[in-house]
């Protein structure tokens, strides 16, 4: 059997609008800014020759239908006959807005193609991954920024070569999130008419205002900005944001019923700790690679 293990980094979006009108999925996805996590998806895979190709996903050692996985590693491997294990443990919990399911389609590729040693282009590995999350409506730019790793300003939807993001270039900074309510699932939101028009109206003119001044202080407020003036911020995050804001800056989670912030982390994380369940992690600016 040939292994091989990758890892991919969370992503927390602070801002985005939707672009999906093109037929190719390739070309569909989101502009704005976001944040790679220290915290993220660990994959090691088995693959081995096979009569027919079967492909099995186990996340947190459980065994799951996984279906965005199973179709970004098909993607990529066409109808080969291949048997594919994948074992994907997740540092953060699914459906909260840390990027999590796209994180797993894009180490499980990785890991994939380093496993079989082909020499599948960077682009070709992300796109596979990139078109399941899009597909499956639990991200349109999460993928995309996990390849590339630090604050991503995401400038045109799509992956690479179409796709063009660029990082802000911040200082080592730690990260908290707090996960509060209950799973938020990204499809909820991005497939609701009323949502899209109003997340459209808005990020669109927040993401030229980060480009005039594209510092970490400038994301996180016009991230809060953009989940006030869409509607998407509940009272129970308002309010844990609210009683942080002597600490740092805080904003929801793109999209989940979380928070992420910035500033005194000790500070921050008692604060939350009154909320709901707290993770601490650092800024990865290193993006997708092998383990």
């Amino acid at each position: 059997m040939l292994k091989a293990s990758a890892f991919v980094p969370g992503h927390v979006t602070g801002f985005f609008s939707i672009h999906d009108t093109s037929r190719k999925m390739r070309h569909r996805g989101s502009r704005g800014v976001g944040i790679c996590l220290s915290k993220g998806v660990h994959t090691v895979v088995g693959v081995t020759g096979s009569i027919r190709q079967s492909i099995d996903v186990f996340i947190n050692d459980k065994m799951t239908d996984a279906p965005l996985t199973k179709y970004a590693v098909q993607r990529l491997l066409g109808n080969e006959p291949l048997k594919v294990i994948i074992y994907n443990t997740l540092d953060l919990p699914q459906s909260q807005g840390f990027g999590m399911s796209g994180a797993g389609a894009l180490s499980s590729c990785m890991a994939v193609a380093e496993a079989l040693e082909r020499e599948f282009i960077e682009n070709e590995i992300i796109c596979a991954a990139h078109e399941a999350e899009v597909k499956f409506e639990t991200g349109l730019g999460d993928v995309v920024s996990q390849s590339a790793g630090g604050v991503v300003l995401r400038r045109m939807e799509g992956c690479p070569p179409f796709g063009v993001v660029e990082q802000i270039d911040i200082d080592e900074n730690e990260v908290v999130l707090c996960v509060i309510g209950e799973e938020l699932p990204t499809k909820n939101i991005i497939s609701d008419p009323g949502y899209k028009r109003k997340i459209n109206e808005y990020g669109s003119g927040l993401l030229r205002d980060l480009q005039r001044n594209p510092t970490l202080e400038e994301v996180m407020r016009l991230s809060y900005k953009f989940s006030k003036e869409t509607g998407l911020l509940s009272k129970e995050l308002d309010d844990a944001i609210s009683a942080a804001s002597e600490y740092g800056l805080a904003s929801m989670s793109m999209l989940g019923n979380s928070i992420f912030a910035v500033g005194d982390t000790e500070g921050l994380k008692k604060v939350f700790e009154e909320y709901g369940e707290v993770y601490i992690c650092n800024i990865d600016k290193i993006g997708m690679r092998l383990e």
